[in-house]
């Protein structure tokens, strides 16, 4: 008896995330606390000349470098990177978005979210968390647990000193903070430089 063809079962769409902790985070994260008080940095974080924006960006060259590396995309392009300094009071969140014509979007977290100042909430409601969505609406209608299109989302709790870079098109929300301390941020952009 001949042993039947097997069916070559190839992924399709992946969408991917970078994590990367920078080290020596603390001392540039006092700095961009300092920074994200009134008046603040209006703009684009990353045109000012300050110790700590330029230590982020020597973090962000490594990390979109290593994800060049890994797309196998050579040679590397151009690119330029924008990025916002954030800080959520109580209430605040971000809405469910993406970041058109971006090719990757992200976020480093500058602080960790106080825990929430609230005793009644439900069960699922991960204040102060990172939620990504997949973005194929409707995918996995269909999907059974423990297929890997089961659940099209992705919710963490920030860490400080952690960047996170994805694929501009993909979908993500800060979920409401609950906390009087501000979660600190930095919201990134990276676009691709034009070809002239």
């Amino acid at each position: 008896m001949t042993e039947p063809a097997r069916d070559e079962i190839v992924p399709l769409w992946p969408t991917w995330i970078g994590q990367l902790r920078l080290p020596g985070a603390e001392e540039p994260n006092r700095a961009l606390s300092d920074l994200a008080t009134p008046p603040g940095v209006a703009g684009n974080l990353f045109d000012s000349d300050h110790p700590a924006a330029a230590w982020l960006r020597e973090g962000i060259v490594a990390a979109v470098g290593q994800w060049f590396e890994k797309m196998q995309v050579r040679p590397a392009p151009q690119w330029r990177l924008g990025g916002r300094l954030e800080a959520l009071g109580f209430g605040h969140y971000r809405e469910l978005a993406n970041e058109p014509g971006a090719y990757l979007a992200g976020l480093y977290f500058v602080n960790a979210p106080a825990p929430p100042e609230l005793d009644h909430l439900r069960s699922d409601s991960a204040p102060s968390h990172l939620s990504l969505l997949d973005p194929r609406v409707g995918f996995n209608a269909l999907a059974l647990d423990g297929d890997p299109n089961f659940n099209e989302t992705r919710t963490l709790a920030p860490v400080a000193g952690m960047l996170m870079l994805w694929p501009g098109y993909l979908r993500h929300t800060s979920r409401v903070h609950l906390a009087r301390a501000p979660w600190l941020r930095v919201a990134l952009r990276i676009d691709l430089e034009k070809k002239s």
